[in-house]
């Protein structure tokens, strides 16, 4: 049991260096940006990288969580190695049409989504195609290595390719260099292809794949089962990452570049680095949800899980609000202080999609596919038309982001029914109230404007309730009976 323990916590060190760690190399690469060419250069970089994700989500049928859910509820060796036969095959084959067609299409994907037809834009989608063919062999090596529970080649694959990054930015910017996209699609050629190199290397070390075992595909049946939920998640996931690029899209066309870049620092620092954590827990969460059978184990799973990130989104979002100003001059530069209007809002849909994320895990882990598809396609939907409103009807920075909280608090309100229906132990006390008290301040400080930000007692009375919202969480974290 002690070895079990000491086991458990130390992938969960592990996964959390590798994920805060590519998290951190991710940062150092917007910062390098903003240096070398500023607010444009960022809302260029952030449009080509999550064309770059949508088109790896659709090639690995929505990212790591078929393979990873699949290789955890599977104990023999044999079965895990028809599955990776399987599942290996499939996104091999889907990954190559997908860098195909990208490269194809280059032109009408450069209009469509950067509303430009210049000839260097259309070269650098043309080498996009090539980094996302890379980036779906390293996405596929991270989720074996994941369904393993290898968390120390994980943290290492997850970590080399950002590194890589950040040294080929850096570089640029060091030389004052052009601001040339074409060095951008490079960049991403490299960091993808360092990442895929380091997962390949994990996966060859993992053991007892020396063992003489036919890697024969699936049975039909499961093959099916597989495919199944595979393309589920990838309509899941794809709804998410095809969303977040039409938003962007739409922002370059009616605001350009400059006002893109703006939005997308704040939504970087909020979506991106103060979820984390979430990303962290995924790789110990997942696989522990779908082992779960009882209903009070996954009761107990499930809180902790919850309360844990209620607990350090808490603390994380009141202290991005209150340090705003120096965070964006250190992370980015003091030109892209406006960006403090769109981290201020959008803490408070990161508190609700943390809560959800966790609710929502249960679809996954049961393979609830037709719940999972609906679920997601309706809240990017309500993502689609509210933001494309916000632009309409306002126009501004602000408006944006209040685009973003409203359907992620009514997908966090539609996962906990969920989750209480699926298991009558699960309530919906259990973490209504505390997340009421988290983002009550964070609501009165959004709603107040910049005001706020010269009255001493606001920030000391917004502190003294964060603090004491997390500590009842962590608090509750440890009260869970596993």
């Amino acid at each position: 049991m002690r070895s079990l323990l000491a086991s458990l916590r130390g992938g969960v060190l592990a996964s959390t260096a590798g994920v805060f760690g590519s998290a951190f190399l991710w940062l150092l690469s917007f910062k390098a940006i903003a240096f070398w060419m500023g607010p444009e250069g960022v809302g260029l970089f952030s449009q080509l990288r999550q064309m770059a994700q949508a088109a790896t989500v659709g090639a690995t049928f929505g990212g790591t969580n078929a393979v990873v859910q699949g290789l955890a509820e599977r104990e023999g060796e044999a079965e895990r190695r028809q599955l990776r036969a399987t599942a290996s095959r499939l996104i091999g084959a889907s990954g190559l049409v997908v860098a195909l067609v990208i490269a194809a299409a280059a032109p009408f994907l450069t209009q469509f989504f950067l509303a430009s037809s210049a000839p260097d834009l259309v070269a650098t989608v043309r080498w996009i195609a090539l980094a996302v063919l890379l980036n779906v062999g390293g996405t596929y090596a991270l989720a074996v290595l994941n369904g393993y529970r290898s968390y120390l080649y994980l943290a290492l694959a997850q970590v080399a390719g950002p590194a890589a990054l950040v040294m080929v930015l850096a570089i640029a910017g060091w030389w004052r260099l052009p601001h040339d996209p074409l060095i951008l699609a490079t960049a991403f050629v490299v960091c993808f292809g360092v990442t895929f190199l380091a997962g390949a290397l994990g996966v060859s070390r993992l053991p007892g794949l020396s063992a003489a075992l036919r890697p024969g595909a699936l049975p039909k049946a499961q093959s099916r089962a597989f495919i199944r939920f595979a393309v589920s998640n990838l309509v899941a996931a794809l709804s998410t990452t095809v969303a977040l690029l039409l938003v962007r899209s739409w922002v370059i066309e009616a605001k350009g570049l400059a006002f893109a870049g703006l939005f997308d620092a704040g939504w970087t620092l909020t979506f991106n680095y103060t979820t984390l954590f979430l990303t962290a827990c995924s790789a110990i969460y997942l696989p522990r949800l779908t082992a779960a059978v009882r209903p009070e184990d996954r009761r107990a799973c499930m809180l902790r899980t919850a309360y844990l990130v209620l607990g350090v989104g808490i603390l994380a979002c009141h202290a991005i609000v209150l340090l705003k100003e120096p965070l964006i001059s250190l992370l980015y530069s003091p030109a892209f202080q406006a960006s403090g209007e769109v981290l201020t809002v959008l803490v408070i849909a990161v508190m609700f999609r943390g809560v959800s994320w966790v609710y929502g895990a249960l679809i996954l882990a049961t393979r609830s596919s037709r719940v999972l598809v609906v679920s997601d396609v309706a809240l990017n939907l309500l993502l689609l038309a509210s933001t494309r409103y916000a632009l309409d009807r306002f126009g501004s920075l602000e408006a944006l982001s209040w685009a973003f909280v409203l359907p992620n608090f009514l997908y966090l309100v539609f996962v906990v029914e969920y989750a209480c229906r699926h298991n009558r132990l699960m309530r919906r006390l259990d973490v209504w109230p505390l997340l009421l008290v988290g983002t009550l301040p964070l609501f009165y400080v959004a709603l107040s404007g910049s005001q706020w930000a010269h009255s001493g007692p606001v920030r000391w009375v917004s502190m003294a309730v964060g603090l004491g919202a997390a500590g009842a969480a962590l608090l509750a974290y440890k009260k869970v009976i596993q």
